[in-house]
């Protein structure tokens, strides 16, 4: 048997990172998180990651780690040093792999996000077979990756440039966070699912999702949204599947483009499953091309939330 390569993963998050030490078949050994303000300076969120790092290489003293692998939810500048226009203000433009290689002493390089998690999923998921994949991540924002033959295929700044801003809706008046007019993030998004259930709980205060919030002590949102509809509740439901409509226009133009053998939901919000997955695949294969996908499956990401740690380790292990 090939003796296992090591790296590290740090998959960076608005609020927090999530840090991994992992090995080249796909397996987390040791993890950890780090919590954050946002507009903390970039200084002391990198010197806690690294702090967390050496920690985690202390405690595994017997692995010695061939790198250190950055997951940047943003565009990544040429180099791959840097990354721009993510959720973390204080990272934004910041040589962030040469200064965590330096607080670590591991070379250090850096990935975008949604690129790590479908690398992730492509080499090490529950849908290996699959040589054209795309993964598609419904979280706060929407990442898009492809990978073939477990390679990402990038068009611009480390990704599919910015796919989760495919104009769907251009006579819808909501802009997202970056200022697009009716794109996918505007209509199908987490934070678009926030507003929603914002609105549901006001107009109907002793409703199962102003419920659901109030037991968290949280206002309502997304989580709520998702534990309603799988327990029955019809409005919850119906979120979903106005969501999952419109993502699946999406996969069918994005199936125009990339012909993929498989579709990947995965981010938090696939965690409502069948209620969002099957209003996604009806909806692409009513409205796309058939030649493009009848031979596409489509199914939920398997790796969860390790899908960015395990894709960010992979720029550091000899099977990549």
């Amino acid at each position: 048997m090939a003796r296992l390569e090591h790296a590290i993963g740090i998959d960076i998050g608005g609020g927090s990172t999530k840090i991994g030490l992992v090995s080249s078949d796909g397996a987390i050994i040791d993890r950890d998180r780090v919590t954050y303000d946002d507009l903390e300076s970039a200084d002391a969120i990198m010197g806690r990651v690294a702090d967390a790092c050496l920690a985690m290489l202390a405690r595994n003293a017997e692995i010695d780690p061939v790198g250190a692998g950055i997951g940047f939810p943003g565009p990544i500048h040429p180099g791959n040093m840097s990354g721009m226009l993510g959720n973390v203000p204080a990272l934004n433009d910041m040589p962030l792999a040469e200064r965590m290689a330096a607080l670590i002493s591991k070379p250090t390089r850096m990935e975008n996000d949604a690129s790590a998690a479908g690398i992730a999923e492509a080499r090490f998921g529950g849908h290996k077979a699959a040589r054209r994949q795309l993964l598609v991540t419904v979280g706060t924002g929407i990442g898009v990756a492809f990978t073939v033959d477990g390679l990402p295929f990038v068009t611009s700044d480390g990704s599919l440039g910015n796919a989760g801003h495919l104009i769907v809706n251009a006579l819808d008046p909501k802009r997202c966070r970056l200022g697009c007019l009716g794109c996918l993030e505007s209509v199908a998004s987490g934070e678009a699912l926030d507003a929603r259930a914002g609105e549901q709980a006001a107009m109907d205060p002793s409703g199962t999702i102003a419920r659901s919030a109030a037991t968290r002590g949280q206002a309502a949102g997304t989580q709520d949204i998702v534990a309603c509809a799988l327990a029955g509740d019809p409005h919850a439901v119906r979120m979903l599947d106005e969501t999952g409509r419109w993502l699946g226009r999406a996969s069918a133009s994005w199936a125009h483009i990339f012909a993929p053998d498989l579709i990947l939901v995965g981010g938090g919000v696939s965690a409502a499953g069948a209620l969002l997955l099957g209003p996604i695949e009806r909806e692409a294969r009513q409205c796309g091309l058939e030649m493009y996908l009848k031979d596409t499956r489509f199914g939920l990401a398997s790796l969860g939330n390790d899908a960015g740690i395990i894709g960010a380790a992979s720029q550091f292990l000899q099977n990549t």
